[in-house]
């Protein structure tokens, strides 16, 4: 398993075992004390300001790794991860189930972040630790965590916009001071019968999870919401200006109510700093929060979409024939479009192959193009810390190509990062 990172890395969080921004793809170290073994499989990666999670599956379960800063409890509580506060520049394995207060056997099966929070998912193991009496009659550990309970999404790290999920309704409510966990902690989702957790997403300072049940799909969010990113009644206004709204500065997990048709699901979610995008199964693409940078104008125009992304201020779009769409914020040539372009989705001219997938970073976009059977990456936009994997720090206003040791297998981007899994063979 071959993992290669470049961009921000001022407190380690490439897992390069240094504090250097790369502007070249570089390949990941694993600590000492983790080996993966031959049948690891990447199930995803996230990765913010200061810290980053990588969530593995093997034969024997599925390993959560974590590299960066700890200084705020975001990859455990104070600093449980190592010693001393300070970086960890390799990935390391993570544990936040019995911090949380999780009785039993629990395995994480999904991950997200935000700014200097982390979120995971635990599923609980049934058959492979079923011994505690707690476990057999349902009662509730000394933290109040249900034994009953399939699934849990524990958070640690920061709470300055109530990513937690203790933030409070009201407007006038204050932001919490940022502060190091003391433990890892239950976020209040309050998972009906039977739920289970299928999109987890982080944006720069909220969160919003898809859990399916017996029902259906179900939308919750929390984090911050003063700009309408938890409200789906901003779609049709947008939040063009700063200042009051009606909208609290903060949520605690709310259900939000997206306007879904009978038969149509949600397939994926994206999140930018202060607006969200919702992919629905019938191609269409619904969004709200912010829309000062444009992120969400005539976002109903879009049709026959099959992949979303967000960056801070800028959405886009890959519809099934394979055309690129994007809008909002151009302060980095991030739209990788004419600049003279009217507010509103604009297309994007692909120099070769077809495209397969788009993964968008902080304001940095990564296309995964096919061409002559090969994928190839390809990157455009912000590039202060060379996350585009160029070799040199310039922004780019045209996706050009990047060069990329062996096949990929998978992409994923990061707060000025940016991470490629391949087949390339060991040095």
């Amino acid at each position: 398993m071959q993992l290669y990172a470049c961009g921000s890395n001022g407190s380690s969080q490439l897992s390069l075992n240094h504090a250097d921004d790369v502007t070249t793809l570089t390949r990941c170290i694993f600590h000492p004390s983790f080996t993966a073994p031959p049948d690891a499989k990447i199930l995803d990666l996230v990765s913010s300001s200061t810290h980053s999670l990588l969530l593995l599956h093997t034969s024997s379960g599925n390993v959560l790794l974590g590299a960066g800063t700890n200084t705020l409890g975001q990859l455990g509580p104070r600093c449980a991860l190592w010693d001393e506060v300070k970086p960890e520049g390799r990935f390391k394995p993570v544990s936040l189930a019995v911090s949380a207060g999780l009785e039993g056997d629990w395995e994480p099966v999904k991950i997200a972040a935000t700014w200097t929070t982390s979120f995971v998912t635990y599923r609980r193991v049934v058959g492979r630790d079923d011994s505690s009496s707690a476990s057999q009659n349902g009662a509730s550990s000394s933290r109040g965590v249900a034994s009953a309970a399939q699934e849990v999404i524990v958070g640690c790290g920061s709470n300055d916009f109530g990513e937690l999920g203790q933030g409070g309704t009201g407007n006038g409510d204050r932001v919490a001071i940022t502060s190091a966990s003391d433990n890892a902690t239950i976020v209040p989702v309050r998972f009906q019968a039977g739920e289970s957790v299928e999109i987890l997403r982080g944006g720069q300072r909220h969160v919003v999870a898809v859990l399916r049940g017996p029902q259906g799909q179900r939308v919750v969010g929390w984090g911050a919401s003063r700009k309408g990113e938890l409200d789906p009644k901003t779609a049709s206004r947008g939040v063009k200006a700063k200042g009051k709204t009606a909208q609290p500065t903060i949520s605690p997990p709310t259900q939000i109510i997206v306007n879904v048709q009978p038969g149509v699901t949600i397939r994926d979610v994206a999140l930018g700093a202060s607006h969200t995008l919702v992919l629905l199964s019938d191609g269409s693409v619904q969004g709200w929060g912010s829309d000062l940078k444009g992120q969400i104008t005539q976002i109903d125009s879009m049709s026959d979409i099959k992949a979303i992304g967000a960056t801070w201020g800028g959405s886009y779009y890959l519809t099934r024939g394979g055309e690129l769409f994007s809008q909002g914020s151009n302060t980095h040539g991030q739209l990788l479009r004419d600049s003279d372009q009217a507010k509103g989705p604009g297309k994007v001219v692909v120099p070769r192959g077809s495209i397969c997938d788009i993964v968008a970073g902080s304001e940095h976009l990564l296309v995964v193009v096919e061409d002559h059977g090969r994928k190839e990456l390809w990157a455009g936009g912000w590039n202060e810390h060379g996350n585009l994997g160029l070799g040199h720090a310039d922004d780019q206003g045209r996706i050009v190509k990047v060069d990329v040791p062996g096949e990929i297998k998978r992409v994923w981007g990061g707060l000025a990062a940016t991470w490629v899994w391949t087949t390339a063979q060991e040095d």
